[in-house]
């Protein structure tokens, strides 16, 4: 409509157009752009080498001596800093919870691999507007072999389970029981010991609750036993509730 204001997207589309070649989407519009469910803090950010300052309205521009090979890429048509680089920018921006949430988002999207992000960790220091504190506090809760599984709810038992050094269970595991096939968030197959994230309180439709209690019937029936936790349990609790499951099994 003729007159209308632009949207966010087209926004950014012409401040990456007027910025120029040397100039790259970074921050939260990066993280943004490449997909991340982030904030909006009302401007735009673009990063550049220390000799291509921006001046545009609206637009915060940051400059950086350490740019590398491989921390800027193209999106949409839109130039911006890669999922790694754009991690790094935001550490002292978002919450360390937050920051993990974002990491977790790039490995889930297959856009980041955590030992990428733990190589560069290791050789960051410290900067205005970067904390390596934060990002070696959520590489701590992702040891090697850490999967963010399909949602944050699958991510945070994943970190539970490696934080209190329980067995792995095996993620998204197939079982077929007379003649039907199923699919299982976390699974101990060799005791046959099963949770799902729908245990965990997402708010689903009838049918599916329906389709969910015949499943853990069949699954029962085949002689798996579920494990029922909420999302309102604390960490200690699912810890503790694990651990007792596990060892009876």
């Amino acid at each position: 409509m003729t007159g209308s204001p632009p949207t966010w997207r087209q926004a950014v589309r012409a401040v990456s157009l007027a910025a120029g070649q040397e100039v790259w989407l970074s921050h939260l519009t990066a993280g943004r752009v490449l997909g991340a469910q982030l904030f909006d803090d009302g401007v735009i950010h673009v990063i550049s080498d220390l000799g291509h300052p921006v001046d545009i309205p609206g637009v915060r521009s940051h400059r950086s001596g350490t740019l590398e090979p491989g921390d800027t890429t193209t999106r949409d048509g839109m130039q911006c800093t890669s999922t790694l680089r754009t991690v790094l920018d935001l550490s002292a921006t978002l919450t360390v919870k937050a920051l993990g949430e974002l990491v977790d988002h790039f490995l889930r999207t297959k856009q980041l691999q955590l030992e990428d992000l733990r190589e560069r960790v290791g050789r960051t220091r410290p900067a205005p507007g970067r904390s390596v504190k934060a990002l070696r506090m959520v590489l701590a809760q992702r040891i090697p072999g850490y999967d963010p599984g399909e949602s944050p709810l699958e991510a945070r038992i994943a970190r539970i389970i490696d934080r209190a050094g329980l067995p792995r269970p095996k993620q998204q595991h197939r079982v077929q029981y007379d003649g039907l096939r199923y699919r299982i968030d976390f699974s101990w197959p060799d005791r046959k010991l099963y949770l799902e994230g729908n245990s965990f309180g997402f708010h689903r439709l009838s049918s599916d609750l329906d389709k969910d209690a015949a499943r853990q019937n069949e699954l029962v029936l085949d002689g798996w036993t579920p494990i029922e936790l909420t999302w309102k349990m604390s960490d200690a609790t699912i810890e503790r509730t694990l651990r007792r499951f596990l060892a009876r099994v």
